[in-house]
């Protein structure tokens, strides 16, 4: 009999992670899943790590190159039997009702076929907030495609998604030329009439941290781009996301202490309409003044939300991760 879940893990070079990852994934109440673990070509110890799982649920395959965390994606899909195909990336986490409650909620909306779930974000050592407020109204049912460019409409991420297996045979799978956003197959689902159903509930861990895909800024921005054709947006909607993407990416940039080119980059993509405005001037600041700040809200985001003061939720989500963070270290 098929599960309920195939959950999709990519991995390249993260071996501890990958350990924490998994156990997450072990420790679910929901127990009916198959999880196809896709070792994108490592050369650090994700082989061992493999090595030690006995669980008969846990399917590892291996690239023998490095392809990119699409085409990893795609091979698992291609083996997947569950209903839903859902994903976790190997640096995040899941909590233990994660699956339980994604299927709750498929129950009580049978007709949706792409589900996603808030997330604690976790940065500095620190529960630094949730990825949404959970009173927050997002729109369900079916929606425009480019409701799954940026998160104004649907702020999801990956490792919080579940879609109809059915769906993939219907409207293809991730696109591998694009090498850092997924969210091109996600706008090509719903232009292509996917109903949504979301959950406020905080389900899984999001780790903020050097090294993830999402800091190369100008090649996120182009695969956006490729998302929002896909998305079907056309005329005022599709010019207005374009200019929101365009100064998203100057914002980003600056806090990577990089302002001219996040000052040219406003210039190539918005013109004349780029040198408006505080952000333009803030691109101007001496990278020392940049690099104060980034230390300073640094600090304070240590401070606001350090453990000692943590509200009751994010202190017991603190003591479950915690002893899985711990193993990680050397």
């Amino acid at each position: 009999m098929a599960p309920a879940f195939s959950v999709v893990l990519p991995t390249y070079n993260r071996a501890p992670m990958l350990r924490t990852a998994l156990k997450t994934v072990l420790y679910q109440t929901c127990g009916d899943w198959e999880c196809f673990v896709v070792d994108d070509g490592s050369t650090d110890d994700t082989s061992r790590v493999l090595a030690e799982l006995k669980d008969p649920r846990i399917k590892a395959l291996r690239n023998a190159s490095n392809l990119g965390m699409n085409a990893s994606r795609n091979l698992a899909i291609g083996q997947a039997q569950g209903r839903f195909i859902t994903f976790l990336d190997s640096d995040d986490l899941w909590l233990p009702k994660r699956l339980e409650a994604f299927l709750e909620r498929a129950k009580r909306s049978p007709e949706a076929g792409f589900l996603f779930s808030n997330a604690y974000l976790y940065r500095f050592d620190r529960l630094i907030g949730l990825l949404f407020s959970p009173e927050r109204k997002l729109p369900e049912g079916v929606v425009p495609g480019h409701y799954a460019v940026g998160d104004r409409h649907l702020p999801y991420v990956t490792t919080n998604v579940a879609i109809l297996r059915d769906a993939f045979s219907k409207w293809g799978v991730f696109k591998t030329q694009m090498k850092t956003l997924d969210t091109e197959l996600f706008a090509r689902f719903l232009a292509a009439g996917l109903p949504v159903a979301a959950l406020s509930e905080p389900l899984s861990v999001r780790r903020l941290h050097g090294g993830q895909l999402t800091d190369r800024y100008a090649e996120n921005f182009d695969e956006a781009l490729q998302a929002l054709e896909s998305s079907g947006a056309a005329g005022e909607t599709k010019e207005d996301m374009r200019q929101e993407l365009a100064r998203e990416v100057a914002v980003y940039l600056l806090k990577a202490g990089r302002p001219a080119e996040a000052r040219a980059f406003l210039v190539k993509q918005l013109g004349g309409e780029g040198r408006k405005g505080a952000l333009y001037k803030l691109t101007f600041a001496p990278r020392a003044v940049l690099a104060l700040g980034r230390g300073l809200k640094r600090q304070w985001t240590k401070l606001r939300h350090h453990p000692a003061w943590a509200p009751p939720e994010f202190t017991a989500v603190r003591r479950l991760i915690a002893p899985l963070l711990a193993e990680e270290r050397p």
